[in-house]
């Protein structure tokens, strides 16, 4: 079948050739030699349908670029590195040329189609074992997660998106309108109620989709989502607080590999080198020598630490180690800070939801539920601060926790891509990022308005597609 050039990322990214392509993500074998009625005919198939869709997240936006996105657009790293792309990013100037921004859009619908190849064929798969202890169930909500949270990022980063919920098979379908936000995360709730249904309690790794990773997502959308739903957060977030995980007992523990899918991690992107099934390529981008590294630590993040005295997570979250360059941030080399938190080379797993994450959260909705609140709120803040050797917190009203809180994010979880979304579902970025200084007190003159808060559509999904403009 040959496809029309206005298609949208609908043809790369939520539709590979319907005729022949379905299995392009599944397996090496040639597509010749593997037709849509055997690759569709059993429960084994099924498997490796879902397993495409984990499979196919292992691409640029999940590595690396999650950290770009949720870190250096925020205050807690420059750009680094010499990538124009970066730093445009980092600057507020991206354009709908950026190759970042395009490659994350064609990700994160490639990431959906793969979800939606799920969605559309295994409920018609003829095969009794696929109904065993409700394995057919398990594998929809798997499917329902994935795209949910493809879908969270996807309107936190773009705003209103095409909405495609099964492979396009008409010359319409392949260029979808935008949906509006509402709607966008209409869908998004529907999907992970049915994966919080549907899902297992508990998987092989942490890397698969159980009931708490949906329980999790739904505690932070309800957070996200325009007029948050405070209840919502607060029943979400202590399903998942109940639901069997803990904080790990040394907060470094979590960054030294020798602890993967510990108590504490929800969900965690699962790397075994390249001798593997899948490396890491983002730890060699953040430290070494040779050239200048990418998102490098921001002095404002740095002298947050340093007056917090939070020794413990500054120490496991930035590595000095006298390699550096002179540059409009950081002048001294000797003192050039790098990201320390992914440090296993190629084997470094990295975490997309962990515990202290929905405890925070859930000490924002006690926060935000009552002005009393605060009180509860501490008990909270001050678990997750008394694991790093901190004293409580002095945030003593509503609006001072507020701010506890915020920050107490910023550090606990720093580098994980979680700031710039926290800044913008809190209306903060505006403010904070139009205050922010470099090492001499100078402004940096981002001079931000909200209109600089979302990425454009790619000009290439433009081009594709007419109804995006």
């Amino acid at each position: 079948m040959k496809l029309k050039i206005y298609s949208l990322i609908t043809v790369s990214a939520v539709t590979m050739a319907l005729s022949s392509c379905k299995k392009d993500f599944l397996d090496k074998q040639p597509i010749s030699q593997v037709t849509p009625d055997v690759a569709f005919a059993d429960a084994a198939a099924a498997e490796k349908l879902i397993q495409g869709v984990y499979d196919g997240m292992y691409n640029d936006y999940h590595i690396m670029d999650f950290m770009t996105n949720g870190d250096a657009t925020a205050d807690n790293c420059y750009a680094g590195g010499d990538n124009p792309d970066n730093i445009q990013i980092d600057l507020f100037k991206v354009v709908n040329t950026n190759a970042n921004v395009t490659r994350d859009y064609t990700a994160l619908y490639k990431d959906i189609k793969n979800a939606n190849l799920v969605t559309d064929n295994v409920p018609n798969i003829q095969d009794p074992k696929l109904d065993v202890n409700d394995r057919r169930k398990q594998i929809l909500a798997e499917a329902r997660i994935l795209r949910a949270y493809m879908y969270f990022n996807v309107v936190r980063l773009f705003g209103a998106a095409p909405l495609v919920l099964k492979i396009p098979s008409t010359t319409e379908e392949f260029s979808p309108p935008k949906a509006s936000v509402d709607a966008i995360y209409t869908q998004i709730i529907t999907d992970l109620e049915y994966g919080a249904a549907n899902a297992r309690i508990a998987a092989p790794n942490k890397g698969l989709m159980t009931k708490g990773v949906a329980n999790a997502l739904l505690a932070k959308v309800y957070a996200t989502k325009a007029n948050p739903d405070w209840n919502k957060v607060s029943t979400y977030a202590d399903a998942v607080i109940g639901g069997g995980y803990s904080l790990v007992t040394n907060y470094d523990f979590l960054w030294d590999q020798n602890h993967k899918n510990n108590s504490e991690a929800i969900w965690e992107m699962q790397y075994d080198g390249w001798g593997g099934l899948h490396g890491n390529w983002m730890p060699s981008q953040l430290f070494g020598a040779g050239w200048k590294k990418f998102n490098t630590p921001t002095n404002d993040l740095v002298s947050t630490f340093d007056a917090e005295k939070d020794v413990v997570r500054k120490k496991s979250s930035i590595l000095i180690d006298g390699v550096g360059w002179d540059d409009d941030y950081w002048k001294n080399p000797a003192v050039y800070p790098h990201v320390n938190k992914y440090r296993a080379d190629d084997k470094t797993d990295t975490y997309l939801i962990r515990l202290a994450d929905i405890k925070l959260l859930k000490a924002e909705a006690l926060n935000e539920l009552s002005a009393s609140g605060w009180s509860a709120a501490a008990t909270i803040v001050n678990e997750v601060r008394n694991r790093v050797n901190l004293g409580v917190t002095p945030a003593a009203d509503q609006a001072s926790m507020r701010l506890a809180i915020e920050k107490e994010r910023r550090l606990e979880l720093a580098f994980e891509g979680h700031r710039w979304f926290d800044l913008l579902r809190t209306n903060r970025a505006v403010t904070v990022m139009n205050a922010q200084k470099d090492g001499n007190g100078n402004s940096l003159n981002y001079n931000i308005s909200t209109a600089n808060l979302l990425f454009p559509i790619p000009q290439s999904e433009l081009d594709r597609n007419p109804n995006l403009r």
